[in-house]
């Protein structure tokens, strides 16, 4: 798709763009205060926690051709606005960026802004100064030739200098742009801040000894004067190209690549009347899509939910590099540790979503799923396109559950999470969307229907030819079977269990699944990290939600068969019925993981071996023992459905008025040790509680269908309530909510599957 060539494709830093091609052309804003002359070593320019901004993230972008973001960092005493456009063209179009801001009270000496262009890989850049504009013209192999304007507004202002620093020679202040030109090694294209840094404090140690030449001891010293740029390098050219503009007060510049298409042609004064167009046609499509204002939502909600849909859509990223690897499967539990060492993969790429831009400004296997799920409402083929690139990352069905590309992403990785393990699995969360693309295919086939062969009501806005082509759509359902036959077949070879217990049939499932990869206190493998298992770890464990996971693929798959996708005998019910054989606790009525222990009346001399061991329940009340329900395994029928949903309701288990914790109030482990699930709310499992309830209990007879609508009412209002004011309250989506308070905790912010707040209204 020629059109999502170019975008905001480095989620990692506060501004950038890119193009969904490998070692080409990057670019990227950066800016620092010059009230403190140390400012230059907190250059802005990846997204830091450290950095403390006060606000950033988009308020409005289509994921396509348009975004505007608000960028406040009242450390640097400067307020960014950007907004970004695209123009169609040939070789991906032509886009423009306009970026306006102020210094805020009390940034005296103004501030410094950069706007850099970097060459990875072969082809030719050159700046220069023309007309107080900075001019880039080059070319490389896949964008053909280009040329790129950086224009400031005429109404820019410097700050003012001393009169005795005017006349110190070395200091190039009062320009309206300048440039710097230098030549690194393609892979360190990325570092381009420190690169800046390196050049910029020798050039302003010079000047600081020109000045102190012209009046030893008493010149004061101004930001403005040590730290603007004086074109070097630009007459040579280079791969890495800044400009600078020194302002105070309201400043402004664009930022415009073209191509080579002279159809696509844009003038820096139409870019603000171009936002402004597309703004009215996002906010209606929004309204359009989701409805929220119909349903009664004011107006902050609606800003609320517009938000976090663009947050999401501007957390999008193109990521291209190699990855480490083990050949081997990791040990566990005390076997040998011999494995061959990791390897670096043999470079490929990767279209996805980011869970947060400052702390996993990365792909995750199992946060995508949740966040496609409100991609592909709003654009289905945008969706399409991250869903595949994750499929040609597939080996053998096995997909890295965290993708660390390049050594970029290798650099915000502590090393010893850097390694993917090919026996470590993920929750194929990725397949829900197999089941909503499967959803709007049908649902555009009814409004054939309806109308006579024509269309009654096309999804709006762009991004429904996977949808509307019939020839399309079926190429695009096989290849999504492909990915959940391939991971199904992936999952019941690699993970399966070796229990003292076994189901009744002698089915592929009858032996249960253990999660790889699990330590004392953690199975990250399973999303759940901290959460409560087994203690000591055993290989006789089974997993209660990695059997879930399976018995849900595998009624995807069967759902599949039936559509002529793939093919095979329906399992499902064979999943399901060894699900409740091996995990559910008559004596607790719930369902547990299980593990063994020693069995005490065991004669090593008289008794069989396999007699060693004993299987025994472990059960933790939370969202592990929920999620045969969030995937529709239990019947609306089943006496185990009033068990669960008693559970979700009871204050001293998982209800708050916050959202469903994790782990059960009454749990021991409740609230200890690292807390990451063991009480806090996570949007994402409670998306699936309201989903499910919708989808599958409270809309079907049975006995617990009342029960199934006030829980979802109750929660969908406490949900949305705390969501609201804890963004209200700090202008951030977060990772996770306190039980206890609803305030947001963890990482910030974190605009993958919070962001589902929006399906949730």
């Amino acid at each position: 798709d020629s059109s999502l060539l170019w975008g905001t494709y480095r989620p990692n830093i506060y501004f950038g763009t890119r193009p969904r091609v490998p070692n080409t052309l990057m670019t990227g804003l950066m800016w620092f205060g010059m009230d403190d002359p140390t400012n230059w070593q907190r250059i802005r320019h990846s997204c830091e926690l450290g950095d403390n901004l006060a606000e950033y993230g988009y308020s409005r972008h289509n994921g396509r051709d348009f975004g505007e973001q608000t960028m406040r960092d009242s450390d640097q005493a400067v307020e960014i606005r950007s907004q970004f456009i695209k123009v169609p063209g040939e070789r991906g179009g032509s886009w423009a960026a306009g970026i306006t801001g102020k210094t805020l009270e009390g940034g005296k000496e103004g501030a410094a802004l950069m706007y850099y262009f970097g060459m990875e890989g072969n082809g030719t850049m050159k700046m220069s100064i023309e007309d107080d504009v900075a001019v880039i013209r080059g070319q490389t192999e896949e964008l053909g030739e280009f040329t790129a304007r950086i224009v400031p507004a005429a109404s820019n202002k410097p700050p003012r200098l001393p009169k005795k620093l005017r006349k110190v020679k070395a200091v190039k202040a009062g320009q309206k742009v300048a440039g710097l030109a230098m030549n690194v090694p393609g892979d360190d294209v990325w570092k381009a801040k420190d690169l800046f840094m390196e050049r910029l404090l020798p050039a302003a140690r010079k000047r600081a000894q020109a000045i102190e030449k012209v009046d030893p001891g008493n010149m004061p010293l101004s930001g403005a004067a040590l730290f603007s740029l004086d074109n070097t390098g630009l007459e040579t050219g280079g791969n890495l190209l800044f400009a600078q503009m020194v302002v105070k007060g309201e400043f402004a510049f664009d930022v415009i690549y073209e191509c080579s298409d002279k159809s696509a042609r844009i003038d820096s004064g139409t870019i603000t009347a171009v936002a402004g167009a597309r703004r009215k046609e996002f906010d209606a499509r929004f309204e359009h899509t989701f409805g929220l204002a119909a349903k009664g939502f004011d107006t902050e909600h609606v800003a609320m939910a517009r938000s976090a849909l663009s947050s999401l859509l501007g957390g999008i990223g193109y990521f291209h590099g190699s990855g480490l690897v083990s050949p081997d499967p990791k040990p566990e539990y005390g076997e040998p540790d011999e494995i061959a060492a990791p390897e670096l993969s043999t470079p490929y790429s990767l279209f996805a979503t980011t869970p947060s831009r400052a702390f996993f400004p990365r792909g995750f296997l199992w946060d995508e799923g949740f966040s496609q799920l409100l991609v592909g409402q709003w654009d289905n083929d945008l969706s399409m396109q991250v869903l595949l690139s994750w499929r040609n990352t597939s080996m053998g069905g096995w997909i890295a559950r965290e993708q660390i590309l390049g050594s970029e992403a290798r650099s915000k990785v502590p090393e010893e999470f850097q390694v993917q393990y090919p026996n470590f699995a993920n929750p194929p969360t990725l397949l829900f969307n197999v089941e909503a693309f499967m959803r709007r295919r049908q649902e555009i086939a009814s409004l054939h229907k309806a109308g006579e062969g024509g269309l009654v009501d096309l999804p709006a806005g762009e991004g429904s030819r996977m949808l509307l082509d019939h020839e399309l759509a079926n190429r695009m359902l096989s290849e999504l079977g492909q990915l959940a036959n391939g991971m199904l077949e992936y999952f019941l070879t690699s993970q399966r269990g070796s229990s003292a217990k076994t189901a009744s049939d002698e089915s592929a499932f009858a032996s249960g699944f253990r999660w790889r990869g699990r330590s004392e206190s953690h199975t990250l493998t399973s999303g759940l990290d901290d959460y409560p298992r087994a203690s000591p770890p055993s290989t006789g464990e089974l997993h209660l939600d990695l059997h879930a996971w399976i018995a849900y693929m595998q009624r995807l798959v069967d759902e599949l068969a039936l559509q002529g996708v793939g093919g095979g005998e329906p399992m499902a019910d064979k999943a399901i019925k060894a699900l409740d054989e091996l995990h559910w606790n008559e004596d607790e009525n719930m369902y547990c993981d299980v593990t063994v222990r020693a069995n005490e009346d065991y004669d090593e001399l008289e008794d069989d071996e396999g007699n060693a061991e004993v299987p025994k329940f472990v059960c933790h009340r939370g969202y592990v023992s929920l999620l045969p329900m969030l995937l529709g395994l239990v019947p609306a029928e089943s006496p185990k459905l009033g068990h669960i949903l008693d559970m979700i309701e009871d204050p001293e288990e998982l209800w708050t008025e916050y959202g469903l914790r994790s782990l059960s109030k009454s749990d021991k482990f409740y609230g200890k040790g690292e807390n990451y699930w063991r009480g806090p709310i996570w949007i994402n499992i409670n998306y699936l509680v309201l989903s499910s309830l919708h989808t599958n209990y409270m809309h079907i007879e049975g006995p617990f269908q009342e029960q199934a609508a006030r829980i979802y009412t109750r929660l969908r209002t406490n949900l949305i309530a705390n969501i609201f004011k804890q963004y209200q309250d700090t202008a951030f989506f977060w990772e996770q909510y306190n039980p206890e308070t609803g305030t947001g905790k963890g990482t910030h912010p974190f605009t993958g599957w919070t962001t589902l707040v929006v399906l949730i209204m």
